[in-house]
């Protein structure tokens, strides 16, 4: 996804009424009352035995592949010789797979399958797709699969959790564990030789447009975890996505919910070259396979870590459990645990307490609006501040002077709705102001606090309560409502009311050695987007832009 660019400093501005305008002509300077201060404070001249700060943490959702000219020779080589037929060859044994899986389930009632299969379907069958399986990743280039430790029984684990989850070729993490129970979305059923295969395999099925559905995926799970061994092992990918191999994911709690002994598998492709990882930025489905194989030779390393055995407390917190054995698989594969996850189709980062959107929705608004031919600085947002005016998509339409219907459904969603279907016109201007890009970041966050502030009957005449607070973080940098509400709470502990004042505001987002930073970045998209890659974390005006976990900013990558 490409950022919006950045409109120029002649451009014109967002017309908000009243316009906000600076008190006594300059900005608040003293510190915010309960901020969090960076863990070590830098000094003019540290001491020769001073150790460098630790370097930032890597971005789990960004992979680059950088190939040298002799490489990419190679692959044009061998990309036209070998890849076709690996691939070919791959094809023709998935659809080899589906008699075996057909037969194994040909017959049985929805009531027989809620039971696991035995007898001559278990073993015939059973059999056919494991050895077919091995065959077809061999075909692909992984010509060793390397197993260390030993897999526990399904008495002494019902649950296996493998991580790190990093391409759709990971699922041969099933070959050397007997092809245990999976969980799955319910709309793979519907894709040709899969389907087939989850049948085969009894996945537990969840649908992400069904409330209900995890629920039961839930009960289903605790249910095979604790039948005494009679029920094959069930597998999760705990981080839920596909990351870069180089920091694991937070950990969902469903694989924990049990509270039953979970065993650790560990994931490795120990090759010299990158080409298996699929992250969300990155090389996309088509290349990942291609690239593969093309490979002469790829190795997966499969490592079975003890059992963890969960304390009380675990069993009773799947949370605490998840965080726990996350800890425990990152401490064995020598990379950090991180908070970082998806929330909904964004990926999430973590900058302190804050979970902040690798690329905001704000990115997609602009795109959104910028195709239709709309300029944010040529509307007049008309927001009063400090009152909500609630509007409605025909009427945010007429506002924003767009007649495509898909547009304007596109750009109205990107607003929080009400249970009545509308969005607070607060929203709507603040966000036309971020975009339009003729504002300096202390007028957009003067605006940003005259809109949402509210009137005290005591003390400061206006502050920025929690929900106006999440809400200006939610609309400019991704953040979830829950992560800015806690962030909120810690900056107004040490004061002595529930709320922010301008100079507590605007030091937090101008000045603060961390957060001062995200809005800086986030506000000011680059104009030409650069390749990703590490960079110190300062952000200079002659450097690409980066993001707080010291990447450059780079568009989405087009789908192969």
């Amino acid at each position: 996804m490409r950022p919006p660019d950045g409109a120029s400093a002649s451009s014109p501005r967002v017309m908000a009424s009243p316009r906000p305008r600076r008190k006594g002509g300059r900005l608040c300077e003293e510190g915010v009352a309960g901020a969090r201060q960076p863990a070590e404070r830098a000094v003019p001249h540290p001491p020769r035995n001073c150790r460098p700060p630790a370097p930032a943490p890597p971005n789990p959702f960004v992979h680059e592949l950088h190939l040298s000219r002799l490489q990419r020779v190679k692959f044009c080589l061998l990309g036209a010789l070998l890849a076709p037929i690996r691939v070919l060859l791959a094809f023709i044994v998935l659809f080899l797979l589906w008699p075996f899986a057909w037969l194994q389930v040909a017959g049985l009632t929805e009531e027989q399958l809620q039971e696991p299969i035995t007898g001559w379907r278990k073993t015939v069958c059973h059999n056919g797709v494991l050895g077919l399986s091995r065959l077809l990743f061999f075909l692909l280039g992984f010509l060793r699969i390397r197993v260390r430790g030993q897999r526990a029984s399904r008495l002494q684990a019902p649950v296996l959790v493998a991580a790190p989850h990093s391409t759709f070729f990971d699922p041969i993490v099933l070959l050397p564990c007997d092809l245990p129970k999976v969980v799955s979305r319910a709309e793979n059923l519907s894709v040709p030789v899969i389907g087939a295969l989850l049948r085969f395999n009894q996945a537990i099925l969840v649908s992400r447009h069904d409330p209900a559905s995890r629920r039961r995926v839930v009960e289903e799970v605790r249910r095979r975890a604790t039948s005494g061994g009679k029920w094959p092992q069930v597998l999760f990918f705990p981080e839920g996505t596909c990351s870069n191999k180089k920091a694991l994911l937070k950990f969902k709690p469903g694989a924990f919910i049990a509270g039953v002994p979970v065993q650790p598998v560990l994931i490795r492709y120990p090759n010299s070259l990158d080409t298996t990882s699929w992250a969300w930025r990155g090389p996309g489905v088509l290349k990942v396979l291609w690239l593969t194989a093309s490979q002469p030779c790829s190795i997966v390393d499969v490592e079975f870590l003890p059992v963890y055995h969960p304390s009380p407390a675990e069993s009773r917190d799947p949370t605490l459990y998840a965080n726990n054995v996350q800890r425990v698989m990152a401490q064995a594969l020598g990379i950090p645990a991180t908070e970082c996850e998806f929330v909904g189709s964004l990926p999430m980062i973590v900058v302190g307490q804050l979970k902040v959107a690798l690329e905001p929705k704000l990115w997609e608004l602009g795109k959104v609006l910028r195709k239709a031919g709309l300029s944010p600085g040529c509307v007049d947002a008309g927001a009063e501040p400090g009152r909500s005016r609630m509007i409605s998509q025909e009427e945010f339409a007429r506002q924003l002077q767009l007649s495509d219907s898909h547009t304007v459904a596109g750009a109205f969603n990107y607003f929080q709705q009400d249970a009545k279907g509308l969005v607070d016109f607060r929203d709507v201007a603040l966000a036309l102001a971020a975009l339009d890009g003729g504002r300096s970041l202390e007028e957009l966050t003067l605006l940003a606090f005259e809109l949402f502030a509210e009137e005290q009957a005591e003390g400061p005449s206006r502050l920025l309560c929690k929900d106006g607070f999440s809400t200006i973080l939610h609309l400019l940098l991704g953040s979830p409502h829950p992560a800015a509400t806690t962030l909120h709470a810690e900056l107004c502990r040490a004061g002595p009311s529930q709320g922010l004042s301008l100079c507590q505001f605007q030091n937090f987002s101008l000045h603060d050695p961390l957060y001062g930073k995200l809005f800086s970045t986030y506000l000011r998209p680059p104009h030409s987007p650069q390749d990703t890659s590490q960079i110190p974390n300062a952000i200079s005006p002659g450097n690409p832009t980066a993001l707080a976990n010291g990447t450059v900013q780079a568009p989405k990558q087009k789908s192969d």
